[in-house]
């Protein structure tokens, strides 16, 4: 009986012996085609992070803009280049006096 364990044991090495190159080829493409799942991933992650920053940066330019054409079509009136000549360059009317008061800081 000692016999017919011994060569059973020799028939299982010699396989085991076989199927090792086998396994070793198998894991490497396993680990290979997991490599080229993973970079594709992390590239469309990237790229979707990316455009979400892009689309609110647009969006914060579309308000920008309605803002400043908003301010565009007020500069636009008589009555606010008046307000603004006035506030800001001190400018008057013949006959109007400007005064400022100036308070001096402790």
């Amino acid at each position: 009986m000692r016999v017919g364990r011994r060569s059973n044991s020799r028939a299982r090495t010699a396989r085991n012996k076989e199927l090792l190159p086998i396994l070793f080829v198998v894991g490497l493409a396993l680990t290979v085609l997991a490599g080229l799942a993973i970079l594709p991933a992390q590239t469309w992650f990237s790229q979707k992070q990316k455009m979400a920053e892009a689309e609110a940066e647009i969006a914060r330019i579309e308000a920008e803009t309605v803002e400043l054409e908003r301010e565009l079509l007020l500069l636009g009136t008589d009555g606010e280049i008046e307000r603004r000549a006035r506030q800001d360059f001190d400018l008057v009317y013949p006959g109007e006096e400007s005064y400022r008061i100036v308070v001096d800081e402790p």
